[in-house]
């Protein structure tokens, strides 16, 4: 992944800056010699995949929130939530970086990702993802992108049966009878990630620079060392993506990590807990929704659509450059820090201005499908 310098020290150095598939990545950085430079340059790699990865949820996470009508039922709390937390994992590992003096690259334009796709770093290499509204497949997706090494046994209230969490969705929409397969190999990609940056800053201990850290609502405290940093990574991989063995009860049965939550959205029901066992109990209703159509790939042409859907995707195209920009900014060698993120924040909040009006209009020849924003640097 290109983050650093082309002007590489050694061999290693640019083969860890060019590596683009994140088990690549974790295998090369264990090859490295004793050298404390090579270490620390790779690792800088290792927490600027973390963070691609982390940003690469919240487009097809807001989607999918956006299109839910009423934003204060239970679901949307839920989503808006876990969006909420992958803001929060993002900034947490953009502390880390800067500690460390690196400056994270959240998104590149020319080689960045683009829905639909699959995960960047090669993560979870079943998956392809749209940005699509709530619905059963967007559903399932999520849960595997979240999906622990070990998932907890939780049975339905009513018949006592366990519950399955199905089959993967095909890339027409579909929930498919293909089961995915749990072995360490293929679901511990994220978590394996984390550990990797967990053992080279225990290793290394190095003096964290905390000058450009940023505090606050998107980053909760600021890596003054390498013990805060197995704290801040604990916190990640027990609320997302990359937990070993997280139970509903890990994290308290108020505040499920993702995989739950998505969950109980995608089983219509909520988790509780009685005695040693979990159950699916009480109705969670899917609540009603814009029925938007999967945003084709590239995004919708100007040429395609009305002056008045062209304005309000152009216009939410500009603000999420601005969003990305912003955040960079936030963690930039010579950026504006606090007042950068000030600003991000402040952005954030007028994507909704341009999305929801987005998806009450409906596509011509599409009966009954409306547009969605697409999420592209202009």
């Amino acid at each position: 992944m290109l983050t650093q310098s082309t002007q590489y020290k050694n061999a290693f150095q640019e083969k860890a800056t060019k590596l683009t598939n994140v088990k690549e990545l974790i295998h090369h950085s264990k090859s490295v010699e004793d050298v404390r430079e090579d270490k620390l340059h790779v690792l800088k790699e290792l927490l600027n995949s973390a963070v691609v990865l982390e940003f690469a949820t919240i487009p097809i996470y807001l989607q999918a929130m956006w299109t839910i009508k009423d934003n204060e039922c239970d679901v949307a709390k839920s989503i808006r939530n876990i969006f909420q937390e992958e803001m929060l994992h993002m900034a947490m590992v953009c502390n880390m970086i800067v500690g460390i003096g690196g400056e994270p690259k959240i998104y590149d334009p020319k080689n960045g990702l683009k829905y639909p796709s699959g995960l960047p770093g090669g993560v979870h290499p079943e998956l392809y993802l749209y940005l699509e509204g709530l619905n059963d497949c967007s559903l399932r997706n999520f849960m595997e992108i979240e999906l622990p090494e070990e998932i907890a046994e939780i049975y339905d209230y009513e018949t006592k049966e366990p519950v399955s969490i199905g089959g993967l969705c095909d890339q027409d929409g579909n929930i498919t009878n293909v089961k995915h397969i749990q072995s360490h190999e293929h679901n511990t990609t994220i978590g394996e990630l984390y550990d990797r940056i967990n053992e080279l800053f225990q290793e290394l201990q190095p003096n964290m620079d905390v000058e450009r850290q940023l505090a606050g609502p998107l980053s909760w405290w600021v890596m003054a060392d390498a013990t805060s940093v197995s704290k801040a990574i604990d916190m990640i991989k027990e609320q997302g993506e990359g937990s070993e063995n997280v139970t509903p009860a890990s994290t308290g049965m108020d505040n499920l990590a993702h995989f739950y939550r998505f969950w109980e959205v995608y089983y219509k029901k909520k988790i509780v807990q009685e005695g040693d066992k979990y159950y699916f109990k009480d109705p969670m209703p899917r609540p009603e929704t814009y029925n938007i159509a999967r945003v084709p790939k590239g995004g919708y042409k100007q040429e395609e659509v009305s002056p008045e859907v062209w304005h309000l995707i152009n216009s939410f195209d500009e603000v999420y450059t601005d969003l990305v920009k912003f955040l960079e900014d936030a963690w930039a060698i010579n950026g504006r820090g606090q007042a950068a993120l000030v600003n991000a924040i402040e952005v954030m909040f007028k994507l909704e201005k341009f999305a929801l009006p987005l998806m009450q209009i409906p596509i011509p020849d599409k009966e009954g499908l409306h547009y969605g924003p697409c999420f592209r640097m202009i």
